[in-house]
C-alpha cells in the first residue's frame, strides 16, 4: 500500500535540475530590454508631430502599430519560458520561448530605431 506522502524516485529523473538557468538569464537580460522597449514605445507616437496622426506615411503608422505588438510577444514569450514545467521533455521548448523572446524584445527595438520619416 503507498501513501500519497511516498517519494517516488521516477518524478525526479525526469527533472531538469538547470531549468532554472534559462529563466534566470533569460530574466535578467530581457526585462531591461523590454522596460527600454516600453519606454521608446510610449515616446514613439512623438514622430508623428510634424505630420499630424492623419497625414502621416502608411509605412510610419504601420511600424508605430506593429512595434508594441512584437513587444506583447516578447512579454508572452517570457512569460511561456516561466510557464513550462520544470521536466527535460520541455527543456526545448524554454530555450526556444527564451531566444524567441530575445529576438522579439530587440526587434521591437530595431523597428522603434528605424522609424521611417513622416
Amino acid at each position: 500500500m503507498t501513501t500519497p506522502l511516498t517519494h517516488d524516485p521516477g518524478l525526479d529523473r525526469d527533472r531538469d535540475r538547470t531549468a532554472w538557468t534559462v529563466r534566470a538569464i533569460t530574466a535578467v537580460l530581457l526585462l531591461p530590454l523590454l522596460a527600454i522597449d516600453l519606454f521608446f514605445i510610449g515616446l514613439s507616437p512623438m514622430a508623428t508631430d510634424s505630420c499630424g496622426p492623419d497625414h502621416c506615411s502608411a509605412a510610419l503608422n504601420d511600424s508605430l502599430a506593429t512595434a508594441p505588438v512584437v513587444w506583447l510577444i516578447a512579454v508572452a514569450l517570457l512569460i511561456v519560458t516561466w510557464a513550462l514545467p520544470s521536466r527535460r521533455s520541455c527543456r526545448e521548448g524554454r530555450v526556444l520561448a527564451a531566444l524567441f523572446s530575445a529576438l522579439a524584445g530587440l526587434a521591437t527595438l530595431g523597428i522603434l530605431a528605424n522609424l521611417p520619416t513622416g
